[in-house]
């Protein structure tokens, strides 16, 4: 291929901006940046490069790391995460105070072939380390709100799931294959699955009734009424709290198939998703273990927003409404 071919080509893993989209991420950005410093969020930056043993030792799946071997001879990746890098901040900093940060820029996961997705992927969002339960629950999902309704697009939705939720589940099946069931919310899998196993009644009308466990606050309180464990009552009255909580409560789906993305989480999940986006625009949830590879015990809770996808839902809005 000779030089002058490339002037039309970037490799499949990189992303394209033109000057709009560049304007628009900007306006976006700053729209996050000035909320996020009004809660006394402190900005970082962070480095591009990660020893890839520290993302790894955290649940990264190595496939999806873009990795060369330094002058050491240490595998170093090109950043896939921001939530690891800022608990190591955290860690160094020789504190258990409460600490709130945010930050602004790119991580490089490897993407299928032919799934149409870039490999680099801007994000903006924040973390907050050292306020537990509820009280951290509540100040993440009111910044949530505060950002999703000047985000530049309209007929948002905010799903709700929960990791703790999930993993009693798995500790109470004992079987790997729930996980791909959940995902798929497939009745007839699920019911095979119960089929093939000697639960007691009750943990078999929650397993069948789960596929379509999807809704608002209503399909939440009719899943509360058939559980008897008490970790998973615990899990369900956490999601409900932290709806009543809301102020938007209409924007609201719960979602109890939502399985976690990262081996850390511990607690409340989020999903932010708009009409014109099939990914979603925002992530995050609380994952108390985070620290415990640092030896220390830190409520942890953050969410990102994918800045790809908020650029492409807007880009679609504007379409739809020409």
């Amino acid at each position: 291929m000779t030089l002058e071919e490339f002037k039309y080509l970037i490799p499949e893993e990189s992303n394209d901006a033109t000057r709009m989209d560049a304007s628009l991420m900007r306006t976006i950005e700053e729209h996050l940046r000035r909320t996020f410093n009004a809660h006394e969020y402190q900005e970082l930056l962070l480095p591009t490069f990660e020893y890839a043993d520290l993302l790894s030792g955290f649940g990264t799946n190595e496939e999806t790391m873009f990795q060369f071997i330094n002058h050491e001879g240490k595998r170093i990746t090109l950043r896939t995460d921001f939530t690891v890098p800022i608990a190591r901040i955290y860690s160094n900093a020789h504190t258990d105070e409460v600490r709130r940060y945010s930050y602004f820029g790119k991580v490089y996961r490897t993407q299928a072939r032919h799934k149409g997705r870039s490999s680099e992927l801007f994000q903006g969002g924040i973390e907050l380390f050292g306020l537990p339960g509820r009280e951290g629950d509540q100040e993440c999902l009111s910044l949530i709100e505060e950002t999703m309704q000047n985000i530049g697009l309209s007929d948002l939705k905010l799903e709700l799931g929960s990791a703790k939720f999930y993993k009693r589940l798995m500790a109470l099946v004992m079987d790997r294959s729930l996980t791909d069931i959940l995902k798929k919310k497939k009745s007839s899998d699920m019911k095979h699955l119960v089929e093939a196993h000697d639960f007691d009644e009750d943990l078999n009308k929650l397993l069948l009734i789960l596929p379509s466990a999807f809704g608002n606050i209503k399909c939440l309180r009719e899943v509360k009424e058939i559980v008897k464990d008490e970790e998973l009552l615990e899990a369900i009255e956490e999601m409900e709290s932290l709806y009543e909580f809301s102020k938007h409560k209409e924007n609201i789906i719960f979602d109890l198939c939502m399985v976690p993305e990262r081996s850390y989480y511990t607690g409340i999940m989020m999903k932010g998703f708009s009409y014109y986006s099939a990914h979603p625009i925002l992530q995050g949830g609380r994952y108390d273990h985070l620290f415990d590879h640092f030896y220390k015990n830190v409520p942890s809770i953050g969410f990102s927003y994918h800045l790809n996808n908020v650029l492409d839902a807007i880009g679609k809005e504007n379409e739809a409404n020409d």
